[in-house]
Parts: structure tokens; C-alpha cells; sequence
């Protein structure tokens, strides 16, 4: 390849009457006070798009330009450059001409990069310019697919050639395609963070995908006859009845990956096109949390932990699946976890072991229930009692009975604010001066994505967004990019966002009188000082953490 003089990308896009003297001089300005790269700036203020620039300097260059976006990938090409390479250099294989292999890179100019890919591949390299964020998006997706679609083709090889159902005994040989194809995917999802894994049956294929931060992202798909070995490997693995195809089935299972242990709750339902299965991971907290960690606004934070030292009544925490309340409570738990306190917990299943508590597991096949399980604890001379969940009214009755004769109960309902958990309590059966007396607390709990640090931009309140939203035109929040540390999502983790109901005296009275609808409970909170979910989210975006759009999420659900 001939050598190419490298020009400064300001000086290129001026030299095509891109931008005027005065946006350039901008730029130049920002550019020496921020030590940010003239396109990035230029794209941040609109003035081109990242492909507009891409292209001017691929002419420039004499080297084209791809947008990947309108590329089809091809497995067996992109595998051609390891993994490895593809992601030191942000590089991506997509094509072959006369031998040679056409690589996208984010810097085609990069010596090292080349000499490594011709090394690598031994093939002489024909550079292509694209967008690193074009490139890591391609990256994620067709590695794991590429690794995954050749175990994929290893089995449906394997299912062609079978004459006969291959044994149980044979399903359990280590190097068996199906038993590489089940960790596989089990391993990727894991080392990605993800919560949960989806097997989808369809009427011709099969759709894998996974969830992280609450969004779900397609993983593989695979040929229909794949699914019953599958799913057969995973109800082995789980401990369940391989031969049982039209009832839905709950297991468990463990796996180490890279050293750290995640519990794996299975669920299995027949559908129309087959059984689907959803796996969800329970990573082990390595990280001592306390309650500080777990990102109260500074007034609640207070709140809860006056709650907390409540020796009797009940505190409820509530959310949808997924919010977090696990989490909540097992932090609550190990705060409260003293020598001269007995503190026993009842959940289905168990899912955070923690030292120096008894924890029972319910068991609903042989009717040891939560109901159950709650009356024999209460022979257990406990101090604090966790319950799982308060799902019917005979719970109901009995963990009321329980706040109000010397214990503090900890639990969690499905509500979709902590003012409806009163009304929902009384709807069970309880009599409402009971459940006035006995419920101490409720916090509501929700997760929103959190901006990632890296590459975060700011972003000024405009007119419309501030009748919208009543936050002052002007004000600086932030709003998500996309970088390599987050898989250009714009957002890396989650928190939690928390509405605090404390019930004192006067609420007390108000709910024991009967006036318990939702809109009366909450309405007098407010007025005795509560914070929202609304009000603790728009806290967090304008403390940076996270977006309007985030934040919109939990306006749709009240």
C-alpha cells in the first residue's frame, strides 16, 4: 500500500468548504481548552454528521469508506481476524478480493494494526475507513454470533446424521456439541452482565436473545430442530423431568465463570411452537453494599433508616419484577444481622446466602407455602422475619399478626407506588385500623439505566422540555452517546430509584378511618413531605446519573 500523508481532520473539511472560518475558529477554540478531537466536536454541535466527515477524509485519504450499517456480515470472513485483534484495533473483517481481506478500521493509517492483521491472517490487507462506534457494534454482535453459529452448526450437523435420539448418557459427554452450545451461551451471557437469557420457539426457528440494563438484545437464532436437545440440556443441568413437555417446569442450577459463581433460576413453559425457556441469573454480591450504597436521595436516606430501627411493625418494599427489591432487602438484612438478634427469612427460592441468618426455602409441591412456613417461624422466637412476598390473604393475615404482637417484618408486594400497597393490604381482607397499625414504612423501588461516565455529553433544557418536564429552561442534564466501556449504549449499570412512604401518627389515623384510596394516601404524603419516584428521578438526571428518557419510563408506569 503506498504511503499516505496523514492531514489534520480541521484542516481536510475546511479544505472541502465544510465549515466557514468562524466554525472553525470555534471549533479550534474548544478544541484547545477541552484537548477534545476537532470531529467530535464538530458532531456534538451539529454542524456535520460523523459520516459526512468519514467520507470527506476517506476521499482525502484515497482509502473508501464503508458504512457497516449497510453491510451484511459474513460469518466465516469476519471470523478470519481473531477476536482479540478485532478489539485492539477496532478493526472488523468484511471482505475478500483477489486474496487479499478488505478490513473496516476506525484508523486505516495504522501501521501496527496492519502488520498485525497481515501477520495474523496471512493475507496482504486492503484497509477500509468506518466508524469506531459502527465497527464495535458490528464487534459485539457478530463474535458472539460467530462463535456461537459454528457450535450452532456443529449440532444441527450432528441432528442430520443421527439415525436414532441420541441417550441421556451420550447428552452428558463434555464435548458433545449441544452440552458446547448450552455453556456457551450460558458464558457469554454471563461475562456481558446480562439478567436474563431467552430460548424462543417460533414456527420455523428458534430466537436467543439476553437482557442487560432492561433491554434485550438478540443473541442467535437456530433451526427449529435444535430446540428439543437444547432444552433437554438445560433440564438436565436444572434437575428437571426431561420426559414432562406440557407443563411448565422451575429449576436451578450454578455455574463458575472466570472465577465468580452466579445462580441460575430456570423456567420452563410450553408454547404453541415448543417449550421456551427463560434463564435468570443471580450473580453472588461481591462487594460488601451498604445502605448508603444503594442511592437514597439524602432525605429518604434518613427516612429508611429511622424505619429501620422500628423493633416491631411491618416495612414493605414494592416494584415490578426485576427492580431490585432482592437486592434492597438482603442490604437491609445484613445491616440489621446482629449476635443477639434472630432473624429468619422465608423466600422462594432463596437467592442471596447470607452468613448468620436462617433462611427457609419454600416448597410448594409438598404444601409448605409461605402461609405455612410463616406460622412455624413464628414458633421460632424470631426478632425479625423476612418474608418474600405477600401474595394472598392468608400472608396477609398472619404477617399483620406477627408486626403486631413484637416482631418487625420485612416483605414485598406488587404495587406500582408505595401508597398503593395500603389499599392492596386492605383489599386482601386485613381491617384497615390494622393495617394502619401495623405498616410502619413502604418504599417503592424502580431501576433506570445510568449514564456512562466516559462519554456522557451535556445537553441544555429546552423551551418545550421545560413545560414538559418543569425543570428550568437552560438547565445542564446529559444525555447518553456511546463509547467502547459501554458497547455504545450510552448507558453502563443501573440504580435505583426510591419513593419512601413513612407512616406516622396522623396517616395512621387517616388509613385506621378508612379513607384508604391510593390518591388520599398519597396526596396527604406529599403534603407531609414525601418524595416521589418522579421527583427522586428527576434528582438523579440532574445529578448526571441518568436521562430524561430514563426518567420518562417511570412517568409512564404511574
Amino acid at each position: 500500500m503506498k504511503k499516505v500523508q496523514r492531514k489534520r481532520i480541521k484542516d481536510l473539511l475546511f479544505e472541502t468548504k465544510m465549515i466557514t472560518h468562524k466554525q472553525l475558529e470555534e471549533v479550534m477554540n474548544e478544541q484547545k481548552y477541552t484537548g477534545r478531537k476537532a470531529e467530535e466536536i464538530l458532531v456534538e454541535k451539529g454542524i456535520m454528521t460523523e459520516e459526512e466527515i468519514l467520507r470527506i477524509l476517506g476521499l482525502q485519504l484515497g482509502i473508501p469508506y464503508m458504512n457497516l450499517e449497510q453491510h451484511n456480515m459474513d460469518y466465516n470472513i469476519v471470523s478470519m481476524v481473531p477476536e482479540s485483534l478485532a478489539r485492539r484495533y477496532t478493526v472488523i473483517a468484511v471482505g475478500v478480493e483477489d486474496e487479499k481481506l478488505k478490513v473496516a478500521m476506525k484508523d486505516p493509517l495504522n501501521m501496527f494494526a496492519l502488520d498485525d492483521l497481515n501477520l495474523s491472517t496471512k493475507r496482504e490487507i486492503i484497509p477500509i475507513l468506518a466508524s469506531e462506534k459502527g465497527i464495535l457494534n458490528v464487534i459485539n454482535q457478530t463474535y458472539t454470533s460467530a462463535q456461537t453459529k459454528k457450535i450452532v452448526n456443529q449440532v444441527e450437523r450432528q441432528i442430520r446424521e443421527e439415525k436414532h435420539k441420541q441417550s441421556i448418557e451420550e447428552e452428558e459427554n463434555d464435548d458433545a456439541p449441544m452440552v458446547q452450545l448450552v455453556n456457551n451461551i450460558l458464558e457469554r451471557c454471563i461475562l456481558k452482565g446480562a439478567s436474563d437469557i431467552h430460548i424462543e420457539p417460533f414456527e420455523f426457528d428458534v430466537r436467543i436473545r439476553y437482557r442487560v440494563d432492561g433491554q434485550l438484545y438478540e443473541l442467535a437464532r437456530i433451526k427449529k430442530e435444535t430446540l428439543n436437545k437444547m432444552t433437554t440440556r438445560i433440564k438436565i443441568l436444572s434437575g428437571l423431568d426431561i420426559t414432562e413437555r406440557r407443563l411448565p417446569q422451575d429449576g436451578r442450577m450454578s455455574k463458575v465463570v472466570n472465577g465468580q459463581q452466579v445462580d441460575l433460576r430456570v423456567s420452563i413453559l410450553p408454547t404453541i411452537y415448543g417449550e421456551k425457556t427463560v434463564i435468570r441469573f443471580i450473580y453472588r454480591i461481591d462487594k460488601e453494599l451498604a445502605l448508603e450504597d444503594l442511592g437514597f436521595h439524602p432525605s429518604d436516606y434518613q427516612k429508611v433508616d429511622n424505619l429501620l430501627k422500628n423493633p416491631h411493625g411491618i416495612i414493605l418494599l414494592t416494584g415490578p419484577t426485576g427492580s431490585g427489591k432482592s437486592t434492597t432487602l438482603s442490604v437491609v438484612l445484613k445491616m440489621l444481622n446482629k449476635d443477639n438478634i434472630n432473624i429468619i427469612t422465608v423466600e422462594d427460592p432463596v437467592e442471596h446466602m447470607i452468613e448468620g441468618i436462617n433462611q427457609v426455602a419454600t416448597n410448594s409441591k409438598i404444601g409448605f407455602d409461605f402461609a405455612c412456613a410463616l406460622r412455624a417461624i413464628l414458633r421460632q422466637d424470631p426478632d425479625i422475619i423476612m418474608l418474600g412476598e405477600i401474595r394472598d390473604s392468608e400472608t396477609s393475615a398472619i404477617a399483620i399478626r406477627a408486626a403486631i404482637t413484637g416482631h418487625l417484618v420485612l416483605s414485598t408486594l406488587h404495587t406500582n407506588d408505595a401508597a398503593s400497597s395500603i389499599p392492596r393490604l386492605i383489599d386482601m381482607g386485613t381491617e384497615a385500623y390494622m393495617v394502619g397499625a401495623a405498616v410502619k414504612g413502604v418504599i417503592s423501588q424502580r431501576l433506570v439505566r445510568k449514564l456512562c461516565l466516559k462519554c456522557r455529553i451535556k445537553h441544555e433544557v429546552t423551551t418545550s422540555e421545560s413545560k414538559l418536564y418543569n425543570i428550568p429552561e437552560g438547565t445542564q442534564v446529559y444525555e447518553a452517546r456511546g463509547c467502547t466501556a459501554c458497547n455504545q449504549t450510552g448507558y453502563k449499570g443501573r440504580l435505583a430509584v426510591h419513593e419512601v412512604l413513612t407512616i406516622d401518627s396522623y396517616l395512621e389515623a387517616l388509613i385506621s378511618s378508612g379513607k384508604t384510596s391510593k390518591e388520599e394516601i398519597k396526596a396527604e404524603a406529599i403534603n407531609r413531605g414525601m418524595r416521589t419516584l418522579w421527583d427522586n428521578a428527576l434528582y438523579n438526571v440532574l445529578q448526571g446519573k441518568t436521562t430524561i428518557e430514563e426518567m420518562l419510563k417511570i412517568a409512564y408506569e404511574q
